[in-house]
């Protein structure tokens, strides 16, 4: 059993030659503008129906309570920016929208407010946002892990409804996945198992190994293990690695424990928990 201690009073110790290493090592990350491949529509149960060509998205004015779903294809992890317009009357009112962002078609249908978990519900990916002049480019602040996004009108007025022109993903992560050489295999399901994998690697793959990218983001000293095991085997991505085991021994508490995970922003720190397994 893995053990872990959390001290409420931690002194922390700082090796300025290894920190100053791991920063050196720091990623340029590699940017892709990714766009929406289909509008869908979600059941209840999360199986997606129907499909719609994206660029008829143009063509659906949104009025209160109207919704889309757009399919992205693909695992995305990153920056989203959607441009609006508005037709019929001129805008007399802000526009309300509410965008969701899942994984899995199944997210976009469940209620947040329903949840009671353990995990503090500010990791759900769902914003609330008012618009007051359009036309508009927004550009949300936050980085996302999604397939499926959600745009629903919570409200505008009866003059004018809004019309979504483009929307945009500008991916981000430290490798691409394009260079990693397809395993054959007989078994089709083992070699999409080896897809999928090598897919979840790169979207963790970012300033750091993060232990997944839609929540916690830090590294962790357990699953940089596996992950860099991965790694060598597929990215062969050394120089993370590297920056990685040095952020670990600058970063530990007074007494040279090293830290079970580590923040990299707003400034780099040592958590305040340990797990004595490592």
């Amino acid at each position: 059993m893995v053990a872990i201690t959390q001290d409420l009073e931690m002194k922390r110790f700082v090796n300025q030659e290894f920190l100053t290493k791991a920063i050196n090592l720091e990623p340029k990350l590699i940017e892709k503008v990714i766009r929406p491949v289909d509008i869908v529509t979600v059941l209840e149960d999360g199986t997606v129906l129907s499909r719609l060509e994206i660029n008829k998205i143009s063509q659906i004015p949104m009025k209160k309570a109207d919704s889309v779903v757009l399919d992205f294809g693909d695992h995305q992890v990153g920056y989203v920016a959607l441009t609006l317009k508005t037709i019929g009357s001129p805008q007399d009112a802000p526009v309300y929208l509410r965008l969701k962002f899942g994984e899995v078609a199944k997210e976009l249908i469940e209620n947040s407010a329903d949840y009671e978990g353990w995990i503090s519900k500010s990791w759900i990916q769902e914003e609330y946002i008012h618009l007051d002049v359009l036309p508009t480019t927004v550009y949300l602040p936050r980085r996302y892990a999604f397939r499926f996004m959600e745009i629903y009108t919570i409200d505008t007025s009866q003059k004018f409804q809004v019309v979504i022109e483009e929307v945009m993903c500008r991916a981000v992560s430290a490798v691409d996945s394009a260079t990693v050489p397809i395993f054959s295999r007989e078994d089709t399901l083992l070699q999409r198992m080896d897809e999928v994998s090598i897919r979840t690697l790169q979207n963790c793959m970012q300033q750091v190994f993060e232990d997944g990218p839609k929540r916690d983001r830090r590294l962790w000293i357990g699953d940089l293990r596996l992950q860099a095991l991965a790694n060598y085997e597929t990215f062969k991505d050394m120089e993370l690695v590297k920056r990685c085991l040095y952020l670990f021994a600058a970063l530990t508490k007074d007494d040279g424990r090293v830290g079970a995970c580590l923040f990299i922003e707003p400034e780099y720190l040592v958590d305040d928990t340990f797990l004595l397994d490592y």
